[in-house]
């Protein structure tokens, strides 16, 4: 019987658009041939098999969701917006370090929503990507955690709290050596704008990259070998922005301020 229900939520994508849909209401034959642009037939058989298994029923000419059946779809949409965000990038999730994002965040990763595999073109390699970049341009403010060092960041995020946009940068403690070794005076500009916040986090950051703003969140992981190239995996979901936000003030939460008088 198990298999057989499992068979039936599952094994149809019919069946699946359906029972997706009637979570939001109950709906005649017109309206649900309409929506899901099938013909009678085809959802009838459908409809029949659902109703030969108690979870959906038919009352005053409209179809709706059996009560259990409403709680058993309630489960199944994380599990298909989960499946969804790993089929996009498939080849992404499989080859990256997963474990990088905090266990909690990563039973949310649902909420990425639909995602894009973003890199920067062959002449621009150690750059940010083009649309990223963009992309931070129109937001109002920036929220970014970096466990790897890139020479093209100091620049950009310098330029961006020149602009008023509110930049929030945390570091771990190898890169803010580099920043004060390398790019001293930056740094130092950096923290007295307005604008510019650097924070230092005081444990392991393993990600290598993870962007939030008000208008997208960007995803970077190490490969499972521990390289890094030059990508990630880019959302404007209201639901992604949120997950982005949390991941954020995780690490905050274990970071310090950076001053003038620390650089």
């Amino acid at each position: 019987m198990k298999s057989e229900l499992l068979g039936t939520l599952f094994l149809s994508e019919k069946r699946k658009d359906l029972l997706l849909l009637l979570i939001e209401g109950p709906r005649d034959i017109d309206e649900i041939k309409d929506i899901l642009d099938v013909t009678s037939s085809a959802i009838m058989t459908q409809i029949k098999i659902l109703m030969s298994q108690g979870l959906i029923i038919h009352e005053s000419g409209l179809y709706r969701l059996s009560d259990m059946c409403r709680v058993i779809v309630k489960k199944m949409q994380p599990l298909l917006d989960t499946l969804s965000v790993y089929a996009d990038n498939k080849d992404y999730w499989e080859n990256h370090n997963l474990n990088a994002i905090p266990s909690y965040l990563l039973d949310r990763i649902e909420e990425l929503g639909n995602c894009e595999l973003v890199e920067p073109d062959l002449n621009r390699m150690y750059e940010l990507p083009e649309k990223l970049e963009d992309s931070l341009k129109q937001s109002n403010y920036v929220k970014e955690v970096s466990s790897y060092f890139s020479p093209a960041y100091p620049g950009v995020y310098i330029d961006l709290a020149k602009k008023g946009i509110d930049v929030s940068v945390i570091v771990t403690e190898p890169v803010f050596d580099r920043l004060q070794n390398e790019y001293n005076e930056g740094t130092k500009e950096f923290v007295n704008l307005e604008h510019g916040n650097l924070f230092v986090c005081e444990e392991k950051v393993e990600l290598a990259s993870s962007t939030v703003t008000d208008k997208f969140m960007a995803l970077s992981l190490f490969y499972r070998t521990g390289i890094y190239h030059n990508h990630a995996v880019m959302s404007f979901e209201e639901t992604a922005l949120n997950w982005g936000e949390d991941l954020f003030m995780h690490y905050l939460n274990i970071s310090k301020q950076i001053t003038d008088s620390d650089i």
